[in-house]
């Protein structure tokens, strides 16, 4: 299925249900006898829930919906016969200018918030990018430094035990300077090793099930993706790998599955990435806090609001357990309209690194 299918399948389905709630005020308001000023309270509830659910155009059609079942029922049950109400329009287009105010201004703190979200975001990135060149600069090349002296005086000794013990020592502390400089390799770019998250996922797989299974390969994981890939947030990316990790780390540790299946979706509106096996599930009570003295469960619950997702775990015995991410796609995706300020920065972060 595509993106734009499956985003106008998602906007009607908001909108039938819109209407749904709409019918069912109704029969609420003519069995309790209802005000119109209640009526129309109830009503632009509604409204708003389907404004901040499906977009504008939805909550037009539910509002032109709820301002004719007001216009042309509720409002001659409170008349007298014959009459008309010269203040109806002008209450029709005032609910419909409330609602759509409301609406637009509910949407304009939402994308304010995913702003501020991409700009923590860079933040901290460059700050993931000035810890590295501080180590660098400083701790690394002080290491570094201590190695040439410690080697000028390795060449002085004379051959024998000490000489060949400070070699060990020597080839350890190269060793240690490996390990720190992939660290800050690591700081300066992504944990992941390709901006494809299927592959990494894939990959995550392949390394967690030969580890628990000696090779045996008696868990498999499957990995389907449904829509075009789109490059990630880096800072994003990472927070889903994370989470994916330990997710799958957990049935295969465990759940005691045959099969686990990794589901990643590109929406346009939302980035769903959901991890299900058939194991023997996780206790209600652990779903929450996770188990006393492990921090993985909650670590993931902490990830997934540092970025602005939503996390649902879904568990019974014997019948396994489902992990669900949603992350709006204006933050997931880095190549969106008007992120060419995250583009520019990257670039110039990448010029840096090279210089």
């Amino acid at each position: 299925m595509s993106e734009a299918p499956h985003g106008r399948w998602h906007a009607a389905i908001q909108c039938l249900f819109g209407i749904l709630g709409l019918a069912a005020i109704t029969l609420a308001a003519v069995w309790f006898d209802l005000q119109p000023g209640a009526i129309s309270l109830l009503y632009l509830i509604v409204v708003v829930f389907v404004s901040l659910r499906a977009g504008f155009i939805s909550s037009i059609a539910v509002s032109l919906i709820a301002v004719f079942c007001l216009h042309y029922y509720f409002l001659p049950l409170f008349s007298s016969a014959g009459t008309k109400n010269p203040l109806a329009i002008v209450a029709a287009v005032a609910f419909l200018i409330t609602a759509w105010v409301i609406t637009a201004m509910v949407s304009r703190v939402r994308k304010l918030t995913e702003v501020q979200l991409s700009l923590r975001f860079e933040e901290r990135l460059a700050e993931r990018a000035r810890i590295a060149r501080e180590l660098h600069d400083t701790l690394l090349q002080s290491f570094q430094a201590l190695m040439l002296h410690f080697q000028t005086v390795n060449d002085l000794l004379p051959p024998g035990k000490a000489k060949e013990a400070l070699e060990k020592v020597l080839d350890r502390a190269d060793q240690a300077i490996i390990e720190g400089r992939e660290a800050i390799q690591n700081l300066r770019s992504s944990t992941t090793v390709t901006n494809e998250l299927a592959q990494a996922v894939a990959a995550l797989g392949e390394e967690l099930g030969g580890a628990r299974n000696g090779g045996s390969g008696l868990a498999t994981l499957s990995v389907s993706v449904e829509g075009a890939p789109r490059e990630l947030h880096p800072i994003v990316r990472d927070d889903i790998y994370r989470i994916a990790r330990e997710a799958v780390g957990n049935a295969f540790r465990h759940a005691e599955a045959s099969k686990i299946e990794a589901e990643i979706t590109y929406g346009d509106r939302h980035l769903r990435l959901r991890i299900r096996d058939d194991g023997k599930g996780i206790d209600p009570k652990l779903l929450d806090a996770g188990r006393d003295g492990h921090w993985g469960l909650p670590g993931m619950r902490e990830r997934a609001q540092q970025i602005g997702a939503q996390l649902e775990m879904w568990s019974e015995g014997r019948v396994g357990t489902e992990v669900e991410l949603r992350i709006p796609g204006s933050v997931a995706y880095a190549t969106l309209p008007g992120r060419g300020r995250f583009r520019l920065f990257r670039k110039g972060r990448k010029a840096a690194d090279e210089r």
